[in-house]
């Protein structure tokens, strides 16, 4: 399958469990003919071997032009620099494992209530195809941004912040209003002309989301089994509502009517929760939410840290670019596409629940919209 994402264009071929998972979340992407920047290849069957002129660090493998990853379920090497502006291959190789439990032993053990290779497919996603394409996109003049994005007649709203402050309970309150379509939420993709484009990867919605909002829990639980249901209140009561979850393709949790392709942005809103006794909210700078955007994605692009490290740590042949010349880059991208657009800080009290965050947005109805 060949793909594009906002100006990268990217091919994925393979066979296995766990390519036919990545396959499907992939497919939401739109499909190109433009030859490929990024080329990932999913084969649990050819295990690739690791040049002899290479460094070693901790559990990695590099030079200039390669890097691999072998003590892991999850192998893979990157053949090429991928901070530049030429094609590179990514060779992934899933461990599976000999002896497993029953499907339905490894789904009930784990809080996503995945298999084996379910679980493989999604740390692809997080752990090898965002931070891979995040860099390809800093080089085409795009880039991802740590935000939850809906839009309307056009425009589109991106709700910034760090995890678990509250910008999903608020794009799934605001997609139940009408004329709001889902673009993304947890890596918007944003590109040099101010647009933002669907991410179709998997949205994770915890028991917080769904609290007491009946139409969205019955959304959620929709053509799952009583297992995958007593999975999920077995965690929540045992370990607490930040210990079970369920990621969803929002094509079929919001049905594709409600999901869009593209939209301008014209309105920013950064997300932070601190000791405030009531909501507030400012206009600011879109230079402060550009420096603020740029920090949280250096963390959210894991485990890009850990390589670039490890990688410029060893000597001047990494194939990494360092920390400080992904967030510099990021940082220039968004300055350059947030300068003229508005932008605003809604300050959450810590206490505050997704109910009352709920609550002030059906009070300011003004402030979120387009």
């Amino acid at each position: 399958m060949k793909f594009i994402v906002a100006d990268v264009p990217v091919e994925l071929s393979g066979e296995g469990g766990v390519y036919t998972h990545i396959l499907k979340e992939l497919s939401g992407y739109p499909e190109t003919l433009k030859t490929p920047e990024v080329s990932f290849c999913i084969n649990s069957k050819s295990p690739f071997k690791v040049p002899q002129n290479v460094t070693i660090a901790s559990d990695i493998f590099y030079n200039a032009r390669y890097f691999a990853l072998k003590n892991s379920p999850l192998k893979f090497e990157i053949k090429g620099r991928i901070f530049e502006k030429e094609p590179i291959e990514v060779h992934v190789c899933p461990v599976i494992g000999k002896k497993l439990p029953s499907e339905i032993r490894q789904r009930f053990r784990d809080w996503n209530f995945f298999t084996r290779e379910e679980t493989l497919a999604k740390n692809f996603m997080y752990n090898i195809f965002d931070f891979i394409i995040e860099t390809k996109l800093l080089v085409n003049n795009s880039s991802f941004i740590h935000a939850s994005s809906i839009e309307n007649q056009g425009k589109s709203i991106l709700f910034v912040a760090a995890g678990g402050i509250g910008k999903t309970s608020i794009m799934l309150q605001m997609l139940k209003k009408e004329g709001w379509k889902y673009l993304a939420d947890d890596l918007s993709i944003i590109d040099s002309d101010g647009r933002i484009y669907f991410n179709p990867k998997y949205i994770q919605i915890y028991p917080y989301n769904v609290n007491n909002d009946p139409e969205l829990y019955n959304l959620l639980m929709n053509g799952r089994g009583i297992i995958d249901k007593l999975n999920w209140y077995y965690r929540k009561y045992r370990y607490g509502a930040s210990s079970v979850r369920r990621r969803v393709d929002p094509r079929t949790f919001f049905g594709r009517e409600k999901v869009s392709k593209s939209a301008s942005i014209k309105k920013v809103i950064n997300l932070v929760r601190t000791s405030v006794k009531d909501f507030e909210v400012d206009e600011i700078n879109p230079h402060v939410v550009s420096n603020i955007a740029s920090e949280i994605l250096s963390l959210e692009i894991n485990p890009f840290f850990k390589y670039s490290c490890l990688c410029n740590g060893g000597g001047t042949d990494s194939p990494f670019p360092k920390i400080e010349e992904i967030k510099e880059r990021a940082r220039q991208r968004f300055q350059e596409i947030l300068k003229n657009i508005p932008c605003y800080q809604l300050r959450v009290p810590l206490k505050a629940t997704p109910s009352d965050l709920c609550e002030y947005i059906d009070k300011n109805t003004s402030m979120f919209h387009v």
